[in-house]
């Protein structure tokens, strides 16, 4: 491994290292993918890693890897962590609930569906309260760029919610799901106009309805 990355890797690690020495034993990372789409769930994802492998090379934050080594890395996370979970919350209910709320709810049931109860999870921006689960959060602003277990986690959601998007892609290809994932690129935006929206579009977002 090259000394640059063994020192990105060293930087990732510091809020994790901070909370172990702090006596946190049991460290999760969550975070989700699909907030700014404007069709299909939002996806997030919890892990945790083991303490002794917390350094996977090549690990980044989600969208500043290629499709390729994303799903290298998929594989490397979910075989050598301790656990990992994930959660979707349905475009019906984003749009019932409002995003906001949406982002919260799967956050919280990405956590609760770990087989093993984390003492502290770090989140990436979100303060979500966990009072309930009696697990403390610790939010990082940026934190799939600053925390190992958030990139993980980041990479999980990802790699699930993209696969998620490609079968859609096949009960409406109209809308190219498949490239597009979801978000409002100029193709997708014109198939809005076309077609109008899908059964799992976010009707609520005003970018949908023309």
């Amino acid at each position: 491994m090259h000394f640059n990355e063994v020192k990105r890797l060293l930087n990732l690690n510091i809020y994790e290292d901070d909370l172990y020495l702090c006596g946190y034993e049991t460290i999760a990372g969550v975070d989700e993918v699909g907030r700014g789409c404007l069709a299909g769930p939002i996806v997030a994802a919890a892990v945790i890693l083991k303490r002794d492998k917390m350094f996977i090379e090549g690990l980044d934050d989600s969208k500043k890897l290629s499709e390729f080594k994303r799903n290298k890395l998929f594989r490397k996370i979910i075989s050598g962590c301790r656990c990992w979970s994930v959660a979707k919350v349905s475009s019906r209910v984003i749009d019932r609930i409002s995003l906001g709320s949406a982002n919260v709810l799967v956050i919280k049931k990405a956590v609760s569906r770990l087989k093993i109860k984390p003492d502290i999870a770090i989140t990436d921006a979100f303060d979500v309260k966990m009072d309930r689960l009696k697990i403390k959060v610790l939010p990082i602003t940026n934190g799939d760029r600053l925390s190992s277990s958030v990139a993980a986690a980041s990479i999980i959601a990802k790699v699930i919610r993209d696969r998620l998007m490609i079968k859609m892609a096949r009960l409406y290809p109209e809308f190219d799901f498949r490239e597009n994932k979801g978000y409002g690129t100029k193709k997708h935006i014109a198939s809005l106009q076309k077609y109008g929206p899908s059964d799992i579009h976010r009707v609520s977002f005003k970018s949908v309805l023309y």
